[in-house]
């Protein structure tokens, strides 16, 4: 299950990163949508008790670790669901896809699942800190991203559909939302970040 994810989206997603990283990169039908469907994530039953759970929103940011509280928190409002970390904190296939590809690329990686329903409220427009390695898993999220830094500047709009992946770059401005059909989205980001794994070593070695 890993080798094959990783494996398809090492095709790509490498040279993106590697040889063209301020480059916007869609990436439609990368995976078969039957398939990526049906891999399991640790979300609603599935997710252990050591995965916490933001929701999130451009004002507020509050972490549940129950179920009972993410369903509550979710129902009195109603925002984008960010697990947090699910490479360390719930393990499986993501976790073995995001340390071979901190491997290949020497770069710390991250990786988070988000979770939205239509007429959840978002982040809003925003930037991120990391190179985005975004993978649709489930259902439909649309993104306008600001490819021009001019503040006249329109944003392009792409529909991500399951199976789809999206290269963003370093602070490109973006905002997200989530499509009433069919209502959900489930995406994964790889947020592979500019601290290489060797300084990392070097830290812990001058910290012990």
């Amino acid at each position: 299950m890993a080798a094959e994810f990783l494996a398809q989206l090492s095709s790509f997603a490498l040279p993106g990163i590697r040889l063209a990283p301020g480059q916007l990169s869609p990436v439609p039908g990368a995976f078969e949508p039957a398939w990526i469907e049906g891999l399991p994530l640790p979300v609603a039953d599935a997710r252990p008790s050591t995965q916490s759970v933001a929701l999130a929103d451009g004002a507020t940011f509050d972490r549940v670790v129950s179920e009972f509280d993410r369903v509550r928190e979710h129902r009195d409002q109603p925002r984008t669901q960010v697990y947090e970390s699910i490479h360390v904190r719930s393990g499986g296939w993501p976790s073995l896809v995001t340390l071979h590809l901190a491997g290949l690329l020497r770069r710390e990686v991250v990786c988070t699942l988000y979770q939205s329903y239509a007429n959840d409220r978002t982040l809003g427009a925003h930037r991120d800190d990391w190179f985005g390695v975004i993978v649709q898993m489930r259902g439909t999220k649309r993104w306008r991203i600001w490819q021009s830094p001019s503040p006249q500047s329109s944003p392009d709009e792409i529909v991500m559909r399951a199976g789809d992946v999206l290269l963003l770059p370093k602070h490109m401005k973006h905002e997200v939302d989530t499509p009433t059909d069919p209502g959900h989205s489930l995406h994964l980001v790889f947020a592979v970040m500019d601290e290489s794994l060797d300084a990392q070593s070097r830290e812990r070695a001058m910290s012990t």
